[in-house]
């Protein structure tokens, strides 16, 4: 008897609810509008609710997210009394046997059109109030600008609007305001108790979303068209990219001038300079499988990655110049008399207490580039040998001779002596010549080794006005 009287109620229900359906689909047709008289609007209330951001895709300009869409109207055709079917308030019917509201999306990406997850049913009360809630993932195009990647803020709008009724067949509002053109933003409180899913990779800038209701009118038609556009804005997540893609360009970048510090004359300094072109080779590789370089915008990052690789390129070739430029001494080639100071020039300050007004210190002198450079002083060995086999020689030719020894004694001691102070001159000269010779090798190589320090701080200098002028 208990069972009997719990159950009844639900069958009676059942009951009303099927003779309800029988009547209110009998002679509805839902291509008709939901009014009763055809100049009557039909007044739409609408709210967007956002679930998730799926993705936003950089080679195709392409925005999807999926939302919660409230849209409710009311249906003069669809009102019962509820105290004839049982007190029955509302029921609930599928989507394709009753007029909706077509609101479309209209710039539409190809990636796919609207889909709904799930079989929309619409909620119908017993006065006609009509609330339609699809879940949809949304697919629009989104022009991106990728220059200051990966610390870029992309805007990103979806507009909709009827395809069909005009503002006066069909208006839209918004579910909170009666207002016809203002801004609402769409928050994680306003998501239906549904929290906003966090992206991987992107996150909602400020609030979140805000949408923005307009009308506009078009040449071919009398009546404007009511336009619906959500504006979401959103920022990348620069830490993945920030270590994959900026930090080794920055390290790479800083290597650059590293080159310079070798020594003039080693052998490692193309070897170095062409490793760092790998390594920048590899890393462009990265960054091409992270941003697609098909895009209409050039990101700094990759205008960094082009110049550390143009500045790489000079460095290789400069050092191979100043390589060149530290072995001339092996040909024995004195070094231009602009280029340091010349003996001529240490004489006459010397002498008189000022130097030659030419510019013979640009390098090397005491007031020239390496003394500004902080490399110190540079002085050549002194070459004592040069005089002293001269001025030996000359003592020997003008030494007189005892005309009263005439003996083979002293012929044959003459003799000796000759040769002896004739091997003493060659030697002498031979160690002067070694002496020159090591002076004009060295003047060349501190020659290189004051280029290198000029280099290495041109290229720092550089380096670091483009890595701020592009990376930061």
């Amino acid at each position: 008897m208990y069972l009997c009287a719990a159950h009844a109620p639900v069958s009676g229900e059942i009951y009303h609810e099927e003779r309800l359906l029988s009547k209110l689909l009998d002679n509805y047709y839902k291509d008709a509008r939901p009014v009763s008289n055809p100049d009557h609007t039909v007044n739409v209330s609408i709210r967007f609710s956002f679930i998730r951001i799926e993705d936003l895709i950089e080679s195709t300009d392409t925005f999807s997210a999926t939302v919660f869409i409230v849209q409710t109207w009311r249906d003069p055709r669809l009102r019962w009394n509820a105290s004839e079917y049982g007190g029955l308030q509302q029921i609930r019917l599928p989507r394709h046997k009753l007029w909706t509201p077509d609101i479309v999306l209209y710039n539409v990406a190809s990636q796919g059109a609207p889909e709904s997850r799930y079989e929309d049913m619409v909620v119908v009360t017993s006065d006609g109030s009509m609330i339609w809630i699809p879940m949809m993932t949304l697919y629009s195009t989104c022009p991106m600008d990728l220059t200051y990647f990966p610390y870029d803020t992309q805007t990103c709008t979806m507009v909709f609007g009827s395809w069909a009724h005009t503002s006066k067949e069909m208006s839209v509002k918004f579910l909170t305001t009666n207002e016809s053109e203002v801004e609402v933003e769409v928050t994680d409180e306003d998501s239906m108790s549904f929290p906003i899913h966090q992206h991987p990779e992107w996150e909602l800038v400020g609030r979140g979303a805000k949408a923005k209701i307009t009308k506009k009118s078009y040449e071919c038609c009398p009546d404007s068209f009511t336009i619906l556009s959500v504006t979401v804005k959103m920022a990348r997540k620069p830490q993945f990219y920030r270590y994959l893609t900026v930090g080794p360009a920055a390290v790479l970048g800083l290597l650059v001038p590293v080159l310079f510090l070798l020594p003039a004359n080693a052998q490692e300094k193309s070897t170095y300079g062409l490793l760092l072109l790998l390594c920048l080779s590899i890393l462009m590789l990265i960054m091409e499988n992270a941003i697609p370089f098909t895009h209409g915008s050039l990101p700094h990052i990759a205008s960094f990655y082009l110049g550390t690789m143009i500045l790489t390129c000079f460095s290789i070739v400069l050092s191979v110049l100043i390589t060149n430029i530290s072995a001339r001494g092996a040909r024995r080639k004195a070094l231009p008399a602009w280029i340091h100071t010349t003996d001529l020039d240490r004489v006459v300050s010397a002498k008189y207490g000022y130097g030659t007004p030419r510019l013979t210190k640009i390098f090397l002198g005491r007031l020239g580039l390496r003394r500004m450079l902080c490399m110190g002083d540079y002085s050549p060995v002194d070459n004592v040998y040069s005089y002293a086999p001269r001025s030996e020689d000359t003592l020997l030719e003008d030494t007189p001779m005892d005309g009263d020894v005439t003996n083979a004694s002293s012929a044959s001691t003459d003799i000796q002596l000759r040769e002896i102070h004739r091997c003493v001159r060659f030697m002498m000269g031979k160690m002067a010549a070694d002496d020159s010779y090591r002076n004009v090798s060295q003047e060349w190589v501190e020659l290189a080794h004051v280029l290198d320090r000029c280099l290495f701080l041109a290229f720092f200098v550089f380096y670091i006005f483009t890595a701020v002028s592009l990376l930061l």
